[in-house]
């Protein structure tokens, strides 16, 4: 089966990286077809319970669709190509259309494309048994069967300052759960957050069903975290206080690891300079992290990279922007 993703066009690269780590993650084998912005193509073999896992973990997808076609983005090519692929079963329809495109009327494509779906079919816009949906680019248009539909309203609720405790710097956790899904983490397998501050990481991981380690040299910050996990009722954690070159001691092997590094702008390294706080860092990192798996680490400066390329392997480098004068770089790291 071709799945059809329709991507967030909030980050040029996050969304397309983060459905495919998880594919991985969920076993699901993807062999990736074509990209771009809006849209991730790939075949697989999902059952309908792994397609609602994705639904249940993506963050930067707003739809998983069973794609019939895709072709040049003319009104023309997208009936001739419906006119060859039928629906896959019966049932009520609706047609549905995001249009990306200037030179496409939305109202148009519908209705043509009625004539060739809607035939001895009842239409049902509320609650369809098959949903139609034509996504349109200026040069390209698909079309696709929706699997699921993503709910991410519940990112929103999660902000930080709706939380117990706060922290000036916290993670919007749409972020949050993109990096853990770029960790590959499975349910069951253990995520560590050496930096945890408040829990933000912990809690999006905690919540796909990971089990959550999480370490910070403030005292009152795991006490935070905790106050925070337990609000959002996960009980399946480990908090410690600990200094990050004694981690090894509290988690000796770990699956996944995800965390923010501290940039000391309202944090503290307790008078360490960065530099050498990164060295260990990436150190203990590559000593915990288990051979072949997976650190996503947020960092301040693009030119830290090269200190975790001492210990680890760069997959790929992510910037996103915090805010105007600040961009963010989510390295994937893998221990070789």
């Amino acid at each position: 089966m071709k799945l059809l993703f329709e991507l967030s066009k909030e980050h040029a690269t996050l969304p397309c990286a983060e459905v495919l780590a998880t594919l991985n993650a969920e076993h699901m084998d993807p062999i990736f077809i074509s990209s771009n912005e809006d849209v991730l193509i790939v075949e697989t073999k999902p059952k309908n319970a792994g397609i609602r896992r994705l639904a249940e973990r993506l963050a930067f997808t707003f739809m998983i669709d069973e794609l019939l076609f895709s072709c040049p983005a003319t009104v023309d090519d997208i009936i001739k190509n419906a006119k060859k692929h039928p629906l896959p079963r019966e049932g009520s329809i609706a047609i549905r259309c995001k249009n990306r495109s200037a030179h496409i009327f939305s109202e148009q494509l519908i209705d043509r494309l009625g004539d060739v779906y809607t035939k001895n079919r009842r239409v049902n816009l509320t609650n369809p048994d098959i949903e139609v949906r034509a996504v349109v680019t200026e040069s390209t248009a698909y079309l696709g069967v929706k699997k699921a539909g993503l709910e991410t309203s519940h990112f929103q609720q999660r902000r930080g300052h709706l939380r117990p405790f706060l922290s000036p710097i916290t993670l919007h956790p749409k972020i949050a759960r993109a990096m853990v899904n770029l960790s590959q983490v499975k349910k069951q397998q253990t995520l560590l957050d050496p930096f945890c501050g408040t829990g933000g990481i912990l809690l999006e991981a905690g919540l796909i069903g990971a089990q959550i380690i999480g370490s910070d040299i403030e005292q009152k910050m795991i006490e935070g975290s905790q106050k925070n996990l337990e609000f959002y009722q996960l009980k399946n954690f480990q908090l410690f206080c600990a200094d990050i070159g004694d981690i090894a001691g509290y988690a000796p092997s770990v699956d996944a690891i995800a965390t923010d590094f501290p940039y000391a702008r309202a944090t503290t390294t307790k008078g360490e300079k960065l530099t050498h706080l990164y060295n260990r860092a990436f150190e203990t990192i590559s000593q915990i992290l288990k051979k072949n798996r997976y650190a996503v680490i947020g960092l301040s400066n693009e030119d830290i990279r090269g200190i975790g390329e001492q210990y680890l392997t760069v997959v790929a480098t992510y910037p996103v922007k915090s805010h105007r004068s600040l961009t963010r770089y989510f390295v994937v790291y893998q221990r070789r």
